[in-house]
């Protein structure tokens, strides 16, 4: 997997948004063509291997834990099969719209991560700058402070 930058992966983002904001309308549930026998016993649909009367068609879904059937006209099953498809699309659009944000929330991590590093790598070098200076004003010729340049030796020695 390539890895995205953070201004690709927000451009993927807006691209989701803007499609999503074309949605048309939409609606939940499976188109079903469904045939029936009437039960009459001099029917045709009572006759061993006929599908019975219709087709009729009903749009099945779930909404707040029960099953919703809706009888949908031979008419307008074209139209409710686009409204489903837009349906599908919607919850496509928004795994994707999740995944992508996602991203953007662990590319922000890891910069923000990697700033923080790059921070700690600064003050650890100027300290050790620092530290180094002091050892070179310690190691200098000045006989005021010989008892601690032969402590700063020592501990060199030491570390070697």
């Amino acid at each position: 997997m390539v890895a995205e930058s953070l201004t690709e992966l927000e451009a993927e983002r807006e691209r989701v948004k803007m499609q999503l904001a074309d949605l048309g309308d939409l609606r939940p549930g499976s188109l079903v063509e469904r045939y029936r026998k009437c039960g009459k016993p001099n029917c045709h649909c009572a006759k061993p291997g006929e599908s019975g009367h219709g087709p009729s068609w009903s749009l099945t879904h779930d909404s707040k834990g029960k099953t919703v059937t809706k009888v949908i006209p031979a008419n307008l099953v074209p139209q409710t099969r686009e409204q489903v498809a837009e349906y599908q699309r919607l919850r496509g659009l928004t795994r994707d719209l999740v995944e992508v944000s996602e991203k953007i929330c662990d590319a922000r991590i890891l910069s923000q991560t990697s700033e923080d590093e790059s921070k700690k790598t600064s003050i650890a070098a100027q300290l050790a700058g620092d530290v180094a200076a002091e050892v070179d004003s310690l190691a200098s010729p000045d006989q005021r402070r010989g008892p601690r340049l032969e402590c700063v030796r020592h501990r060199r020695r030491q570390r070697s």
